[in-house]
């Protein structure tokens, strides 16, 4: 009564709607008054926070919001009510209930009708946030290193990202000095330094700790406890009153092989690591490595700069002199050693000759404005060496003046820096390349699309968008190492197929893109997704293990106005047609997709709403023995019993069906319902023969499912026989199909008989039908509607009746409409049909009507059937 008051109050729908609209949405909702205090709240929030109703009314809800958020949340309150603002939106963090805060998206408004409440709404965005948080704490440490960077900066910085890659522990570096065995000092965010010093000057060797073992075996050290593990003898003394009782400790090894440093990753808590906090120390390690022998690198350059600059600034290892013009009068024979070129052949503007081709012009640009301004030069560019190859190579000159002022003399030097080079653009390639293919990122894709769509003038941008079909299928087979072989194959073939202007990118798993950023039109752009995908396909079939996949493709052409984000949404809702209607092909993104995208949406939408408020129900068709005309069964057709709209078909949620997760609930929930009506229907006397439900694919993948359903009939008192379970074709052909078979055994050998529905109508194969435990199939009604006039259709469903027959299966004829039709199949030895010839299906209590009257006797209802739905 309080909600259907408040709801009123508000201007809202009435409170038993307002109770299942607010209860059915994913997020919190809540009602509070002017001055804040809550005087609603749907059961997420209250599931969410573990507080009770009593706890959270009025403003005890300050209790699950964190400490340092609060001030943020009364800002934006009070600027509301201060400037007369209907509506605002503010993150903060909430706590759960076992502690952990995450961050929620709040959005207040005020009630439509009444100015003294508001409503509220909050979504976790938590995930979304933590990982941007990654992304970017990565992306800002490979800048720092690749633009130089103090060590010290990159530990600090890598203490950090550690810590946040790996909650709950507190993480340390420890420098080694491999010459002398010795630890240089450690750094660390969440230890005290007290803590770090201890290690300053200690000698590394096994048994002296968890990161002095790791740095001499130069291998990972996992102690789940300090306390007791040997390593630590002598040591532990010194660690335990911090507070640790856990190590797990890897080597930082350089190119060389020698150990640059350890880190440690120190819990308070005695605990192993789990597989994903390997992958993790992995993944913060691969950085590490990195970032410390690039920077030590850099360091090492910085001081052999200086004492260069302040020693032998003119002792340099290829000295050159030029002209005033830039002509070279003389250079050192190491550059003949080095070029192959004779001190002859490089005089003058013979040296440009070992330049690399693209680099000739920018290093004459360059000359030529130091000459003009009078400057020094530094100057990077790639040298032909004399074995061929092209090494980076650093010029610098600084002119020498004569007594008016002017250059008379440039004094240069030429330093390798090949390697500095290499692994700064290996830096960069790390921020903005996919590891794995090759190919641009999802972060670099996202920059290239941006860009692409902001220089557009009068031409269009295309998106195509691609992935894998049954990639999962190579991964479960011959496991990941072939599943990234195959992406590896995937991109390369992608790679070859690009025209001059199109960019490739791997957006993650087994998802591709290529931007055109010049796209003519629809057409062109479809014929180009096409082939790309053909091309692909082709080449695909020559690898053994990846000549069952295809590549689908979705396509977009831009439109005025569009953003990045839009224009890779057209093109994914373009690829999820590709892979629903034919896999293997491509398809343009069009305003019918976009419907159809928003039809399924509404399916699915409406869907979970009737599960939340227990609108799905089963309704009953009969089956009819030919030969005798009882009834011998029932099929349970699911039905939306909507307050507002009436029955629905179960074309209204179809989309629903083949969602993962809610497709499964609602299986779920109507075999839960058919076993009820089931019970009581046999209680009153009532005979049904057995009972068919139709089975998402979704359910058969629940490995619990088998157990779950079997507790259900036997809590019910009902024997298994009276079950048959209905699958489509398709469930035996997709990418879960040995999942689907093994469940469909164990149910059968519990005494669960299996149908397979519309049959005909997939690519089922007579090897299917052997493979999997199949006691009857169903004739599809496509095959029974024009069985008299088409004898086509007669053969067809003929040579179906004859092959159950032949295998020992019942056959059952769906759609049956008229006695014509029941008159052929029963002479062509059919002895089961399903149609509206016999009955529309129907709610439960009007199944002993239906049968006393099919059998020709009065009927009779027993009281209990009074009370059925």
């Amino acid at each position: 009564m309080e909600d259907v008051q408040l709801a009123n109050s508000m201007g809202l729908p009435a409170g038993d709607l307002f109770d299942v609209l607010t209860s059915a949405v994913p997020g919190f909702v809540w009602v509070s008054s002017n001055d804040g205090r809550i005087i609603y709240a749907n059961p997420p929030w209250t599931e969410y926070c573990g507080l009770s109703e009593e706890e959270w009314r009025g403003f005890g809800w300050i209790k699950a919001v964190h400490p340092d958020d609060i001030a943020t949340l009364d800002s934006a309150w009070k600027e509301a009510h201060a400037k007369g603002i209907g509506s605002y939106k503010v993150k903060v963090r909430c706590r759960h209930h076992t502690g952990v805060y995450r961050w929620q998206k709040i959005a207040m408004r005020r009630a439509p009708a009444a100015d003294s409440f508001w409503i509220g709404c909050g979504v976790d965005i938590d995930d979304m946030i933590q990982a941007k948080h990654k992304d970017d704490l990565q992306l800002r440490m490979l800048e720092a290193v690749a633009n130089g960077a103090g060590l010290e900066t990159v530990l600090d910085m890598l203490c950090d990202y550690a810590d946040f890659r790996l909650p709950g522990a507190r993480c340390a570096i420890l420098l080694v000095d491999h010459k002398a065995g010795t630890f240089l000092h450690g750094v660390s965010h969440s230890l005290p330094t007290a803590f770090t010093d201890t290690v300053r000057g200690r000698v590394y060797g096994v048994g002296r700790g968890s990161c002095g073992t790791a740095a001499a075996l130069k291998k990972d050290v996992i102690v789940t406890s300090i306390a007791t593990h040997p390593y630590w003898d002598g040591l532990r003394e010194l660690v335990m009153p911090f507070g640790v009782r856990a190590c797990w400790s890897r080597p930082i090894i350089g190119a060389d092989g020698r150990v640059l440093a350890t880190f440690g990753f120190y819990f308070d808590e005695e605990r192993a690591p789990t597989d994903e906090e390997m992958s993790r120390m992995e993944g913060i390690t691969h950085i590490a490595t990195m970032s410390i022998e690039r920077t030590r690198m850099v360091e090492a350059l910085r001081e052999s700069e200086e004492h260069y600059r302040h020693t032998v600034e003119l002792n340099p290892q290829i000295p050159w002199i030029a002209d005033r013009k830039g002509r070279i009068l003389s250079v050192s024979t190491k550059w003949g050693n080095t070029t192959g070129l004779s001190p002859g052949q490089s005089l003058n503007d013979g040296w440009l000759s070992a330049l690399h081709p693209d680099d000739v012009k920018p290093t004459l640009d360059t000359w030529r404005n130091c000459i003009r301004e009078g400057g020094h030069i530094d100057i990077e560019y790639r040298l032909r060496m004399a074995n061929g190859e092209y090494r980076w190579m650093r010029a610098r000159a600084y002119p020498r003046l004569d007594d008016e002022g002017q250059v008379s003399r440039w004094y240069g030097t030429l330093e390798d820096i090949h390697q500095h080079r290499l692994t700064q653009d290996k830096m960069r390639r790390a921020a903005y390349e996919d590891e794995l293919t090759r190919l641009n990122n999802r972060r670099r894709f996202e920059m290239d699309l941006a860009e692409a769509l902001a220089r557009r003038q009068t031409r269009t941008v295309g998106l195509i968008v691609l992935d894998l079909d049954d990639f999962k299928q190579v991964n479960d087979r011959f496991g990941h190492a072939s599943g990234d072989a195959v992406l590896r194959l995937f991109a390369n073939h992608l790679r070859g197929l690009l025209r001059p202007g199109e960019i490739a990118a791997r957006l993650g798993g087994d998802e591709f893109a290529v931007i055109l950023p010049d796209a003519e039109d629809e057409e062109i752009l479809l014929q180009r997704a096409s082939a790309i995908t053909g091309g692909i396909d082709r080449q695909l079939r020559k690898s053994v293990k990846a000549r069952n996949c295809n590549a689908s493709a979705g396509a977009a052409l831009s439109e005025a106005g569009d953003t990045a984000e839009e224009l890779q949404r057209k093109a994914d809702l373009a690829l999820y047609q590709a892979k629903s209607r034919q896999r293997g092909g491509a398809r343009l993104f069009s305003p019918e997709i976009r419907r159809e995208s928003e039809r399924r949406a509404d399916e699915i939408e409406l869907a979970r709403k009737a599960h939340h408020a227990g609108w799905i129900l089963p309704h009953y068709q009969p089956k009819i023995a030919l030969t005798n005309g009882r009834m011998i069964g029932l099929e349970a057709l699911i039905r939306v019993d909507h307050p507002e709209e009436g029955l629905l078909p179960p074309s209204r949620i179809m989309a629903a069906l083949d969602h993962p997760r809610l497709g499964g609930k609602i299986g779920q929930r109507l075999t839960s319902k058919v076993i009820a009506d089931l019970a009581r229907l046999r209680a009153c006397g009532i005979e049904l023969g057995h009972v068919a439900i139709n089975l998402s694919g979704e359910n058969l993948r629940d490995a619990a499912f088998p157990a779950w359903l079997i507790r259900q009939m036997d809590k019910a008192g009902l024997p298994a026989g009276i079950l048959k379970l209905e699958i489509t074709e398709r469930v035996l052909l997709d990418e879960f199909a040995e999942a689907a078979s093994q469940a469909l055994v164990r149910l059968r050998d519990k005494g669960i008989r299996i149908s397979l529905d519309d049959f005909g109508t997939g690519y089922a194969s007579l090897t299917h039908l052997q493979r999997f435990p199949v006691d009857e199939i169903k004739i599809d009604r496509s095959f029974i509607h024009s069985l008299a006039m088409d004898s086509s259709n007669a053969a067809i469903v003929k040579a179906m009746i004859n092959l159950g027959r032949n295998l020992g299966m019942d056959v059952v004829a769906e759609g049956v409409e008229t006695p014509t039709q029941a008159l052929l199949l029963r002479s062509w030895g059919c002895h089961i049909a399903q149609g509206f010839l016999y009955s529309r299906p129907m709610a439960a209590d009007a199944i002993p009507a239906f049968a006393a009257e099919l059998s020709g006797s009065a009927p009779s209802q027993p009281p209990l059937m009074a009370g059925m739905g």
